[in-house]
């Protein structure tokens, strides 16, 4: 019985590396360019890029990093053509579980597409498909130009864009996608193609919102805005856990409406160096330090135990926050579960009662979840709202502050992560119950991927989501980031 076994494993292994073999030899036969790069092992010498997240993530036995447009076009042709499950990767930090879907497929890894051009007459930024907030931070800056960009440094700009891209800048100059002017991408046939509002004008649409079901962006033009201030207020607070309600009271006093140029985010973790629990807020202001320190005057009566104010251009925002603290979540590989949320209102006793239960929870495995956080990204919405709601395929508009649960832990499928599933779902409904809203909403890139599609597309969305899907990926090559369709 164990040599039939033996046996047994040894014809898999044969058949599956027959077949490895057999793709990497097809895709080296489609004549890409000299500068682009094939490897059967993605642990290879290539370097391709390594995903933020190893939690539920997709499985390769081929990777790809083109070097042309063309070499994508006939990578993505070839994929749709032999049934060849594929995804495009730029930043990689897609955390979603329905990209575990993804078995024996193939890695097409778009990092050399990194430029990054600066037009200031015409007022517009053109990246490539792979560039980070990080690469065009300085560029804009030299052009005392700012962008509505993240609020960590290191996760692509492209990704973010199609779903709809949240930032402290949401304020002044809506959502990152209500700035992006137009892509160049490949569709599921193979083609390339420009989408804009006077260039396949319906399909642009839905790039906005539902971007990752529809093609391969590779390169996309954005329009940029003067500098709202030469510098800005960066304001840190850290804080002991029993300041959890004073802080969630000042923020509820903005439920109905944060200035424009104020932004605030909660973390909250556990680091032996702090003690244990702490909390920190941020805040940044696009104004003077004195009209920001006015209005953060509660923050500084909660008793911080540390507190750090600065004033810095746009560009070192980014890097200042949190104490400086914008490469922390940027480690990659390992296993981040995560949950999202939103709400229009602040229940307080809602997010009490979360607080002290995570709290608990982080307190009592403080080494298994090291690395584990919440935040709250509470972002101004005036001009967010000031886009009509039908302009984009983004349905959610309204929303107050965006929750996000990101649990870090290594074991996989034991007690651990199955008491961590139960608490985020847990979570997730009671934030949605006390939300606010008539109907769940969810921002499309913070979902853990088992939400109702009507929760991140809408139900008034989803046809004609769907009708353009049939028309631009009638095989459905594209499923595997929050998809459409099963």
């Amino acid at each position: 019985m164990q040599h039939l076994f033996v046996a047994l494993i040894c014809l898999f292994v044969t058949i599956c590396h027959g077949a490895n073999v057999t793709l990497l030899s097809d895709l080296q036969q489609l004549n890409l360019s000299s500068g682009a790069e094939i490897g059967l092992n993605l642990s290879s010498s290539i370097g391709f890029t390594s995903r933020w997240s190893s939690y539920d993530a997709p499985d390769y036995i081929v990777g790809v990093k083109p070097f042309t447009h063309d070499d994508v076009a006939k990578v993505v042709g070839f994929a749709t053509k032999s049934s060849t499950p594929f995804l495009s990767t730029g930043g990689g930090h897609g955390f979603s579980i329905t990209l575990g879907k993804l078995q024996s497929g193939i890695l097409l890894d778009l990092s050399n597409f990194n430029n990054v051009s600066v037009d200031t007459n015409d007022n517009t930024l053109t990246i490539g498909g792979a560039v980070r907030f990080a690469d065009i931070l300085e560029p804009l800056d030299q052009a005392q130009k700012e962008l509505p960009i993240g609020s960590v440094s290191c996760v692509g700009m492209v990704g973010a864009t199609l779903g709809g891209g949240v930032s402290r800048y949401n304020g002044l100059h809506g959502m990152l996608l209500d700035s992006l002017a137009s892509v160049k991408m490949v569709t599921a046939s193979g083609n390339i193609v420009t989408a804009s509002t006077s260039e396949n004008s319906e399909l642009f649409w839905g790039i906005r919102g539902a971007g990752f079901n529809y093609g391969t962006v590779l390169e996309a033009t954005y329009f940029i805005y003067d500098h709202s201030t030469p510098l800005v207020l960066n304001a840190d607070f850290l804080f002991a856990p029993n300041a959890s309600q004073d802080i969630l009271q000042y923020f509820k006093t903005f439920e109905i409406g944060l200035p424009a140029e104020l932004s605030l985010i909660f973390l909250a973790a556990y680091a032996s160096e702090f003690g244990g629990s702490f909390i920190i807020v941020n805040a940044v202001y696009t104004g003077s330090q004195s009209e920001g320190e006015k209005l953060l005057q509660p923050l500084f009566n909660a008793s911080p135990k540390l507190k750090n104010l600065t004033m810095v251009p746009w560009a070192s925002v980014n890097a200042v926050s949190f104490f400086g603290a914008d490469n922390e979540p940027c480690t990659g590989s390992t296993p981040h579960n995560v949950y999202g949320g939103a709400v229009h209102y602040f229940d307080i006793p809602t997010f009490q009662n979360f607080y002290e239960d995570y709290n608990e929870l982080i307190s009592s495995n403080p080494v298994e979840l090291d690395g584990t956080v919440y935040f709250i990204e509470f972002f101004a919405k005036q001009a967010v709202e000031a886009v009509a709601s039908n302009a984009t395929a983004y349905p959610w508009r309204n929303i107050t502050a965006h929750l996000l649960f990101n649990f870090a832990y290594d074991t996989i499928g034991g007690p651990l992560d199955n008491k961590i599933n139960q608490f985020g779902r847990a979570a997730r409904k009671n934030f949605t119950d006390a939300s606010g809203f008539a109907q769940p909403e969810l921002y499309v890139s913070y979902g853990h991927g088992d939400e109702d599609l009507e929760t991140l597309y809408s139900a008034q969305n989803l046809p004609f989501l769907r009708s353009l899907k049939a028309e631009w990926d009638p095989n459905n090559v594209y499923r595997y980031n929050y998809p459409l369709l099963p």
